[in-house]
């Protein structure tokens, strides 16, 4: 099934619907852990980045997008093209993300924020290097679809954090050898339906696996780190 793009009539910029929330709270380390919520109206544009890399195959039946803002249709009106759409504050599109995220600062998680989620039971974010064969830097799920953003250092309640390549739950950020730059795949699936995982302790590869595996749409940004 390929998911067509939803139009509605809205003003440049993301549009964002009335039931909306992004997650703002304090720094956490806990999954469970109750985050205030706020609505989020998001204006303006943001640059598409399209830096040459190959993703991970999708299947027929999943829509890929990279992060850009909607536009305007061909006659001109303000008719909007709603795309599943990803963006950060912590990196422009393709650019370098701030050290405060990395393993040379205090290794906070980024804030996130996307638009126009497609219908969905769940939501699931997994930022991975493909520079060093995929290693999993970040992977959460049991995201509410109505969420549209996680806050720095921290999930919403009801999310989950799983172990990554570091054998730690939680964010670990970029940390590259010295003298070598690599690009970062942030993403965010949309699930029709929840994960059905055994433990906690699944390694992180079989879970983003089950999540491609399960995603309907998902959107896609990148970041580079150098050090």
């Amino acid at each position: 099934m390929t998911v067509r793009p939803r139009i509605r009539l809205a003003a440049a910029g993301w549009p964002t619907g009335p039931d909306a929330v992004v997650h703002t709270g304090p720094v956490s380390t806990c999954p469970r852990s109750l985050l205030a919520v706020l609505v989020l109206v998001a204006a303006g544009s943001a640059c598409s980045s399209e830096d040459g890399r190959v993703l991970p195959p999708t299947r027929p039946d999943q829509t890929t997008t990279t992060s850009a803002p909607p536009t305007l249709d061909s006659s001109g009106t303000d008719t909007v093209v709603e795309v599943f759409s990803l963006r950060s504050a912590a990196f422009e599109p393709g650019g370098r993300i701030l050290a405060g995220h990395t393993c040379d600062g205090a290794d906070a998680s980024p804030p996130l924020s996307w638009a126009s989620t497609p219908p969905a039971a769940e939501l699931a974010v997994v930022v991975r290097d493909p520079d060093a064969d995929g290693f999993v830097h970040w992977v959460v799920t049991g995201i509410d679809p109505l969420v549209q953003g996680l806050g720095e250092g921290g999930v919403p309640e009801g999310a989950i954090e799983h172990p990554n390549d570091f054998g730690q739950a939680g964010w670990r950020g970029p940390c590259p050898p010295e003298g070598e730059t690599h690009t970062y795949e942030a993403a965010v699936y949309a699930l029709p339906e929840p994960l059905a995982l055994p433990e906690l302790s699944v390694p992180s590869r079989e879970v983003v696996a089950q999540i491609e595996q399960t995603a309907a749409e998902v959107a896609v940004a990148t970041f580079t780190y150098g050090r």
